[in-house]
């Protein structure tokens, strides 16, 4: 029977060393984030959201990109993998009453918000053994009629046989946007090693910019069977891009499945959103710097796919606004 141990410890020390090593060795990852509050049945305020990303395999970097990352300082805690990607995405905002042609000074602009963006990403651990994930983005657009979302809008109501809109007219004006993310997040699991069934992830970052300056502090929880060795599913407002990527370990490729909850305080200097633009004037409404947010959902692990839905509810963001907002955003990562 004893001889039997040997083997079984050896086997089993691989497997773990296998799992951990490979968490910091993931190969390339696409995802893409539709969002819509029809999916909650409003057509108001943010209304409509798509953003695609692409991040290539842990540690092959752009040579530029590289040389930067070795002058980043590491505080609190140790970087294993980088990872660096682009995204393009497109975001419209509107007031609640669409059908009216005039401006509305107590009632939410119109804006839309058109960009691409460079993402830097590093993964490492604390002292005590717990990953660490950090995100370092620039996003550079343009914001007003150039931004497209007017046509986008038109489009897609003119398919569904709604309404259309009628105030674009009143709309932010066109400005170049710049949004610097950046963002860090914990992860603290059960079991501590290998595929896990719970963990909490508090985060903390700020944006910086002409598009939104604001500071945010919040938290995810996860449950469910074989959680993947990322830090949950991101929504398009988020100060992080989807990461993760294909692990070579026995234990990538299972599927697996699981529930979420996080929150989220805001404290907002400016957005163009509501604020309006910077270096002219133009539409705009006053707005509540303190925004608070909860959200929840589940994704399905299938192999190399992820899928999942979140469902996100937000406090008020201007003066006057009569009701909370809501929207769904349906989540595809796909490792590849």
């Amino acid at each position: 029977m004893k001889r039997w141990i040997l083997p079984v410890m050896l086997l089993f020390c691989r497997t773990v060393c296998a799992s951990t090593n490979d968490e910091y060795n993931q190969g390339p990852v696409f995802a893409i984030i539709e969002e819509n509050d029809l999916l909650v049945k409003t057509d108001r305020h943010y209304t409509q959201g798509i953003k695609l990303s692409y991040l290539g395999a842990d540690n092959h970097l752009p040579l530029c990109i590289s040389n930067l990352s070795q002058w980043l300082p590491q505080f609190g805690f140790t970087n294993r993998a980088l990872k660096f990607g682009i995204e393009i995405g497109q975001s419209i905002y509107t007031p609640r009453d669409v059908a009216n042609t005039r401006y509305l000074p107590e009632d939410r602009p119109y804006a839309g918000w058109l960009y691409t963006g460079f993402i830097l990403q590093r993964r490492g651990t604390t002292s005590r053994d717990n990953p660490v994930f950090e995100n370092i983005q620039l996003d550079l657009g343009i914001i007003g009629p150039w931004s497209l979302a007017k046509e986008a809008q038109t489009w897609v109501h003119q398919l569904r046989g709604f309404a259309l809109p009628k105030g674009w007219g009143n709309q932010v004006k066109n400005e170049p946007g710049i949004d610097f993310k950046y963002e860090r997040i914990w992860r603290l699991q059960w079991p501590h090693e290998g595929s896990h069934y719970f963990d909490i992830m508090p985060r903390g970052g700020f944006n910086l910019g002409n598009v939104e300056t604001s500071a945010r502090i919040g938290g995810m929880m996860r449950f469910g069977f074989n959680i993947p060795h990322d830090f949950g599913p991101p929504t398009i407002d988020s100060i992080h891009t989807a990461e993760g990527g294909w692990e070579k370990s026995t234990d990538a490729g299972r599927w697996g499945v699981y529930g979420f909850l996080g929150t989220q305080a805001r404290e907002v200097l400016h957005t163009a959103f509501l604020d309006g633009n910077l270096l002219q004037s133009g539409a705009h409404i006053e707005k509540y710097t303190f925004v608070g947010q909860w959200y929840g959902g589940f994704v399905f692990v299938l192999r190399r796919v992820d899928i999942g839905f979140t469902y996100v509810v937000r406090t008020r963001e201007y003066v006057n606004q009569p009701d909370l907002d809501a929207f769904g955003s349906v989540f595809l990562k796909w490792r590849l």
